[in-house]
């Protein structure tokens, strides 16, 4: 009997360890600029620590108006607010591009181990652009017709598949746009699990895609700023960059004139080939014998707004990229 307990005992002591290991240090902060800070503190609220608003008060560092707070937390997604006081009336209500229409923040821990600082962000409001880690979502909505703006939504892991919270209030022509802005740190991967709602109608994916996990859009991005792309109901596409250096050549779409010109080193006299197509396989132009890949230029004004990919061949190598024309 005490062999067994023995053993027993040492297999909870493994399970603890593993969880504790599991979990991180990340230091919430938030500034309190213009604020008249309640008697009571400032406290968050979340999934960390079970949405109570009273237990979990932030120490004010210094003599600033930054107010922070270590807390332990598993690997995934977690939602929370910030509260001037200790009960739910205090609560702040921040919204896009930091948080959903409910006023919940989201924050995503990946499973590296490592400790992690959160931008400072305003009570009530989110960390400026080109701060903590933001991402700008694009789905092309051709196969749906024309749809409101407001009704696309983004839904997933890092909202709890709430459909109602977090729509892409940008449109033009038919592709639907949104930023969502995370406080982790700029190079910091992170992993979204997610899916398009059009008005109430969640989009069917193939799980034969090869972005697609159990028929939801699974991506790891491992920069801030990062663009993705996306065709409502369907795959993201493979794209091939075999043989080319990643940031030797750059595709830049100028929506003002509604022009694709390209930049890079390395090709001049070597392109053979650049072949435009849309998201259908269509091809949409086709140009041979380039001299000069420099400020080569391919003009859209005749093509509706849309997903397009451009390919490029070289030397027996080929690089394909896409773009939105809107």
């Amino acid at each position: 009997m005490k062999k067994i307990t023995f053993i027993g005992l040492m297999i909870l002591a493994m399970l603890v360890s593993f969880q504790t290991f599991s979990q991180v240090d990340v230091t919430f902060k938030v500034d309190m600029t213009g604020q008249t800070v309640d008697a009571n503190g400032v406290h968050i609220a979340g999934s960390i620590q079970g949405w109570d608003p009273s237990t979990t008060m932030l120490t004010q560092e210094g003599a600033t108006e930054i107010y922070s707070v270590v807390l332990q937390v598993s690997p995934g997604w977690q939602e929370y607010k910030f509260v001037n006081g200790n009960d739910w009336p205090f609560t702040e209500n921040p919204s896009y591009p930091c948080a959903g229409t409910n006023g919940n923040r989201y924050m995503y821990i990946n499973d590296s181990g490592i400790d992690v600082v959160l931008e400072a962000v305003p009570f009530n409001g989110c960390n400026a652009s080109g701060t903590g880690f933001e991402v700008t979502f694009n789905v092309d909505m051709s196969s749906e017709g024309t749809v409101p703006a407001g009704d696309v939504r983004l839904a997933g892991s890092y909202n709890g598949w709430d459909s109602d919270v977090f729509s892409l209030p940008n449109v033009n022509g038919n592709i639907h746009s949104a930023t969502l802005r995370l406080p982790t740190p700029s190079n910091y991967p992170v992993t979204f699990e997610y899916k398009y709602v059009n008005n109430g109608n969640w989009e069917t994916l193939d799980a034969a895609c090869a972005t697609v996990n159990n028929t939801n859009r699974v991506l790891t991005l491992n920069n801030s700023g990062d663009t993705v792309g996306d065709v409502f109901n369907g795959c993201n596409f493979a794209l091939s960059t075999e043989g080319f250096i990643t940031n030797s050549l750059k595709v830049i779409y100028n929506k003002t004139e509604r022009v694709v010109s390209f930049f890079g080193n390395g090709f001049n006299n070597e392109v053979s080939q650049i072949q435009v197509f849309d998201i259908t396989g269509r091809t949409i132009k086709t140009i041979e014998s380039i001299t000069s890949i420099n400020d080569f230029t391919i003009d859209f004004q005749s093509q509706t707004n849309g997903l397009y990919f451009v390919r490029i061949e070289s030397n027996g190598r080929q690089l394909v990229k896409r773009f939105i024309v809107y």
